[in-house]
Parts: C-alpha cells; structure tokens; sequence
C-alpha cells in the first residue's frame, strides 16, 4: 500500500489515481457513494456528479492520506450534513460487511480444525462486535441526532430540545476504547492460541484484524479531528446566541 504524507491531494487530481497513491482511499470514495467507473475524471468533476462538496471531499481524504495534515484552518460547520452521512456509511460498511466477513472467517476455522479452544476465539469476537455495534449505535441514536439538531438550531430552524441535552465532550469522555478490545483478539492469535494445522484460515482473520482495526482508528480520527471542533464551534455560537 503506498502512502505518502508529501502529497497534497487537490481537485485536480485523477480520482483513479489517488486509489494508486494510496488504495486505502478506495473505502474513503465508497463512503461517499461513488462508484468505480469514473473514467479519468478529475476529483473535482466526480464530486460534481455526485453532488458532493468538493472541498470538504478533499478534506476527508487529505486526512486519511495523511495523518499530519493540518485540518484547523479548514473547517466549517456547513460539513456537518454531509459528515454525518459519511460516518452513517462507515458504520454500514463496519456493521454490515466487515464484522459479519471477520465472523464467517473465524467459523470456516473453527470448521477446519480439531482444537476445542478455536470456539473460544468465536466466543472472543461475539463479544467485540457486541461492543462495537453497542458503540455506533450510540453515534446513530444519540450523538447524530444532537448534532444535526444543533446545527439546524444555529441556522434558525425550530428544534426538539429534547434532541439538545447533550455535549460533545459527553462523546469525548465516554468514546469507548473499541480499539483495546480489538488489540486482544490479536495477540489471542498471535502469541497465546495453540497451534493448528490450518494457518490459511489463522492468517487470513489476522490480517481482517489488522485491516479493521486500521480502519477504526482513522473513522475514529475523522471523529475526534473534524466532527468533535466543528460541534465545539456550534456549541460556543449556540451559547453565545441564547440558544443552547
């Protein structure tokens, strides 16, 4: 996978060729509804294809490119609807196609091998998509709801204030660590599992592992360094409008 922080990705750029810089950027692309076939179009003429703003588009996918990019001049709360559908397809893409594939992995092991303790690594990863989905449900139901609410309030527009009682440093504080969990069913693999004659399968959900959890840590950076400043923004303009 090449990645490369010397890069600035601008609308300019090929879409088909920042998947060649870094392919990561293909899951990124996907959660914003664009399809594969867009031919040589540049960035910009795909994001208006697809009814996209280009430069929050651009944001999105100079962080993910590169975890130093500088993001504090760049932020504007006119982001928050289209972030928050953004967030809404990783939490499908976790929900729906990651967690369940990891999940038939480790059942084609367990079918493949003769330890009895390969079914406590089925027990292990229940347990953690429990807590994950426990934690995007959360976002979905409580956190989500606040910050559109909040956002449409600023703007003027009458809102439920049952849908106000919250804070953003609330979802700061109780930002579950999902990441620890996951860090566990590693090393359960890697350092204390017995060995079995099927690695294929072994290997196979390490690297589904690995993937997630690298995958996790930049939708939980996206959270913490664009979505959590911009609710702040809100929440200060909010407050100083009688509003909050």
């Amino acid at each position: 996978m090449a990645r490369t922080g010397e890069l600035l990705i601008t609308g300019d750029l090929r879409m088909a060729d920042i998947i060649q810089i870094n392919q990561r950027l293909l899951l990124v692309i996907e959660r914003f509804g664009i399809s594969l076939g867009f031919g040589d179009k540049n960035i910009a003429e795909v994001c208006e294809k697809n009814h996209l703003n280009t430069s929050f588009v651009l944001l999105v996918l100079n962080v993910f490119n590169d975890h130093t990019y500088s993001v504090t001049e760049l932020l504007s709360k006119e982001y928050i609807p289209e972030l928050i559908d953004y967030l809404k397809n990783g939490h499908q893409y976790f929900l729906v196609d990651k967690l369940p594939y990891i999940n038939e992995l480790i059942d084609r092991f367990i079918e493949k091998t003769e330890n009895p303790d390969s079914r406590l690594l089925r027990t292990f990863f229940k347990e953690y998509m429990h807590e994950v989905i426990e934690h995007m449900n959360f976002e979905e139901k409580t956190v989500f709801p606040y910050i559109l609410s909040l956002f449409k309030k600023v703007q003027g527009q009458e809102v439920s204030m049952e849908l106000l009682r919250y804070r953003i440093d609330d979802f700061i504080d109780n930002h579950s660590n999902i990441e620890e969990k996951l860090d566990d069913l590693k090393q359960l693999l890697i350092k204390h599992f017995p060995p079995t004659k099927d690695r294929f399968y072994r290997n196979q959900i390490l690297f589904e592992l690995f993937d997630l959890e690298y995958d996790l840590n930049d939708h939980n950076g996206l959270e913490e360094r664009i979505l959590t400043p911009i609710v702040r923004t809100l929440e200060k303009e909010a407050k100083a409008n009688g509003q909050n």
